[in-house]
């Protein structure tokens, strides 16, 4: 990716980085420090459903020159390497595992570890958290989706329409996304961006993710989330609902809100110096 020379440019060494889950899953990930960063906490970003690095280079931007950050994209993703046969899993279950693995094989021991995700990302930490397979110094959860809810014909296609059909249907979904869940005349950028990421998706992993979460909410794990987290939430954000968002940090034990104004705002600088500061940069 092009844009990333301009972190190297900076002395920040990017690098892509495969790992091998247990189940034999290869995810990639990208990988931003400095030399002089061994003694200084990580940050694990966990990336949301229909989501791409290019959306949350503003966010890197303003982290990088200060922590090592390792931005992890989840199994569902074109970059995803499967093993042959018989598709794995991908319930909210083996998310969390794989958070758990990806942090254990990259983050040295005692090392300060700090989580962040967006959407479905952050769900999968909140699932890794409640189940106590992480222990971070605090977590930044961006827009969680708390609830797995399809409309009637989005289970229709979940379970009766074949993947191979995904090129006519993605079009369908597009046309939900930006008149139902997107405020498309408010934040066309962010329009644009999920119409993207659909027409990228790879479709016989985005069926079988879908499938395998529909009907998972958030609410019966939080009140396990024992350590520090702060739910990231933007006013004009219809795709992950404010009124839920503050009804999660009430049920969990260290939770507060941060509200921005737009999902736009939760993926610019502001969202990444937020993060920065969060985790005590200057």
């Amino acid at each position: 990716m092009r844009e990333l020379l301009r972190y190297e440019n900076n002395g920040i060494l990017v690098s892509k980085t495969p790992v091998t889950l247990s189940d034999g899953v290869t995810l990639t990930l990208y990988d931003f420090k400095k030399n002089d960063e061994n003694d200084k906490p990580v940050l694990l970003f966990v990336a949301g459903w229909l989501s791409a690095l290019s959306g949350w280079l503003e966010v890197l931007d303003e982290i990088t020159p200060h922590y090592r950050v390792i931005y992890m994209e989840s199994r569902e993703k074109r970059s995803a390497r499967l093993p042959a046969g018989r598709l794995p899993r991908f319930d909210i279950d083996r998310l969390a595992d794989d958070i758990t693995e990806v942090a254990a094989e990259l983050v040295p021991e005692h090392t300060p570890l700090y989580v962040a995700g967006s959407s479905l990302g952050s769900t999968a930490i909140i699932r890794t958290l409640a189940r106590g397979r992480l222990s971070p110094v605090a977590s930044f959860l961006i827009s969680p989706v708390t609830a797995f809810r399809f409309p009637a014909w989005g289970n229709f296609i979940i379970k009766y329409i074949p993947a191979s059909f995904f090129t006519v249907i993605r079009y369908l979904i597009v046309w939900y996304l930006v008149n139902f869940r997107v405020d498309k005349k408010k934040e066309p950028e962010q329009a644009k961006k999920y119409t993207n990421t659909v027409m990228d998706a790879e479709p016989t992993r985005l069926k079988a993710n879908a499938g395998a979460l529909s009907g998972h909410t958030v609410w019966e794990d939080l009140p396990q989330v024992k350590s520090p987290v702060v739910v990231i939430g933007a006013s004009s954000d219809k795709l992950h609902g404010l009124e839920e968002i503050t009804r999660m940090v009430k049920l969990m034990p260290e939770a507060r809100v941060e509200i921005m104004g737009s999902n736009k705002e939760t993926h610019s600088g502001r969202a990444g110096s937020f993060i920065a500061e969060g985790m005590g940069a200057a």
